[in-house]
């Protein structure tokens, strides 16, 4: 999507001095960083200015919150280990000196891996997370933005590191991770991700589940086929058949249900309940 796409515009500096325009589009709300904070990844400890955790009211937010037992309290951190470098510096450059700089790249990846690991405790020291939803996209529609070898290089004792300080507080770590990326779905069950959610139309999913259920509990989302009631029962129980844990190893897939209405909503996600319990009671 391009500044041209947007039906409205606010420009503002975000943490590590980034310029961001925050986009509201037909399509999509986002934000866009405007790159600029260096020319290269040789100049990352002169000019990126790390942001002072202490300097931010962490309690302000946590005040008077109030914690749902009935429910699982998680957050999102966004901005991952490697979209950072191109929120930097564009996509191109990063890229390249990925490439060419690669020991440039290694150091400043674990100097961010820290940061992240230093925002998620002030996160975890206000609230009682039960689990995080951590973003790093690693690939477009068609393939990875790199190869396996380069990810095993630079980008996995980092997010090991990561991964292993969100368990340190007693903390599940899933991983969001878009684009075309079952090569690095084995990564992550090394590292001992809890969980990935992976784009399910360019990522085959039962595959994975069949091969990794066991070890990694994979969000999957039921397509609705038709626009009845029935089509929605329909759908609610083949999607049950093909990623639950009576037909896969492990527990079975989680799921983000959404039909044509709430109301429809309601009906298929109620109906997934149901009939796994049922289809579950025969193999307790």
């Amino acid at each position: 999507m391009s500044h041209a796409d947007c039906l409205a515009e606010i420009n503002m500096v975000a943490f590590f001095d980034i310029d961001v325009c925050l986009c509201a589009s037909a399509v999509l709300n986002c934000n866009m960083p405007n790159g600029g904070v260096m020319d290269d990844i040789t100049q990352w400890r002169e000019k990126v200015k790390w942001p002072d955790m202490d300097a931010l009211d962490w309690t302000h937010d946590a005040d008077g919150f109030v914690r749902d037992e009935n429910l699982a309290c998680y957050a999102r951190l966004s901005n991952g280990i490697f979209e950072r470098i191109h929120a930097f510096m564009g996509f191109e450059q990063a890229l390249q000196d990925m490439l060419v700089e690669p020991d440039e790249c290694r150091e400043f990846f674990l100097r961010l891996a820290q940061y992240k690991i230093d925002l998620f405790n002030k996160y975890a020291d206000c609230f009682p997370l039960d689990f995080v939803v951590c973003a790093d996209d690693y690939g477009t529609a068609r393939a990875p933005f790199f190869s396996c070898e380069m990810y095993e290089d630079l980008l996995y004792e980092p997010t090991r590191r990561y991964v292993e300080a969100v368990h340190a507080r007693g903390v599940k770590f899933f991983a969001h991770c878009c684009g075309c990326v079952t090569p690095f779905v084995p990564y992550f069950v090394k590292m001992g991700v809890d969980g990935i959610e992976i784009q399910q139309d360019l990522n085959d999913l039962s595959a994975i589940m069949k091969e990794y259920g066991d070890k990694l509990l994979i969000e999957v989302r039921p397509s609705v086929q038709g626009s009845s009631d029935e089509d929605v029962i329909a759908s609610a129980r083949a999607f049950v058949d093909t990623y639950g844990a009576h037909t896969n190893p492990g527990s079975g897939g989680t799921c983000m249900g959404r039909a044509a209405t709430p109301e429809q909503t309601k009906l298929l996600n109620d109906e997934i309940v149901r009939y796994s319990m049922e289809k579950y009671a025969a193999v307790r």
